[in-house]
């Protein structure tokens, strides 16, 4: 059987029948990260900021309440990207570019599931207003003014947590844009792309932490948007070119067993 080397340890690898072609690796990860991009849209445009008003929290907690199939659906759908995004980002990250740099595809890797799981914790944040809603004894001696302006900061809460997480994915989106550049089995200007949806990231990340309220910031977002949608329609319609992916993959199997372990060189 093959495997992977990291480190100089080797992983099995699964049989050769069961193997899937790179090509097809990178389509499966586009059409996750597709729908990634779509329930990540709903949730924060229609299930969560679909139904704040601005400047008022006890509309917000109003709007809420009434629509709480909407809220909830936000939720889930917020959830779900958390889920989806664990196999896109080692598809992606870990199977698909590392042939370039094992290092920086690691470095990417750790970014990325950082964020994941600063977004997973986070989330509990939009599903705190849901408790306000209750007739449970513990909120039923608050008023509703203090319910309400409660559920606003918990969903404050969420943006700020929102943040921090989409800072690491910033970097995470430039490593991996570098080696999108440098791998020759995608095009360059889609490496480059894709690094400034990370750069575009950082810089809203910036604006919210240090309260600068740039007016471009709405189209800083877009671009970020932009430069994520393209990957994963690129992904998912065009894949990669399979030789070239195969041939890199080659030489870093090749310079992994030339290289002396650890171990031998203690010898």
């Amino acid at each position: 059987m093959s495997s992977i080397l990291t480190s100089g340890t080797r992983f099995p690898m699964p049989p050769a029948a069961l193997k899937i072609s790179p090509r097809n690796e990178a389509r499966i990860a586009g059409a996750i990260y597709v729908l990634v991009i779509v329930l990540g849209a709903y949730a924060e445009l229609v299930g969560r900021q679909g139904l704040v008003i601005a400047g008022s929290p006890i509309a917000t907690l109003h709007a809420i309440a009434v629509h709480q199939s909407q809220y909830r659906l936000g939720f889930l759908a917020e959830m779900l990207t958390n889920v989806l995004a664990i196999p896109v980002t080692i598809i992606f990250v870990w199977r698909l570019l590392r042939p370039v740099n094992p290092t920086l595809a690691l470095i990417a890797l750790v970014f990325d599931l950082t964020q994941n799981t600063i977004n997973a914790v986070n989330a509990w944040t939009q599903f705190a207003p849901l408790g306000f809603l209750s007739g449970s004894p513990d909120v039923s001696a608050l008023s509703l003014s203090e319910k309400a302006a409660l559920a606003r900061l918990a969903l404050h809460w969420h943006d700020s947590g929102f943040q921090i997480g989409l800072t690491f994915f910033g970097f995470a989106l430039l490593l991996e844009g570098w080696l999108v550049f440098r791998s020759g089995y995608f095009p360059r200007w889609l490496g480059i792309l894709y690094a400034l949806a990370g750069g575009c990231y950082l810089v809203s990340a910036c604006d919210y932490f240090m309260a600068l309220r740039m007016t471009v910031i709405p189209y800083v977002q877009l671009g970020s948007f932009v430069g994520e949608a393209v990957m994963a329609l690129w992904l998912l319609l065009v894949g990669l070119n399979a030789a070239k992916w195969r041939s890199a993959e080659v030489c870093l199997d090749h310079e992994t067993e030339n290289k002396p372990s650890a171990a031998s060189q203690a010898a």
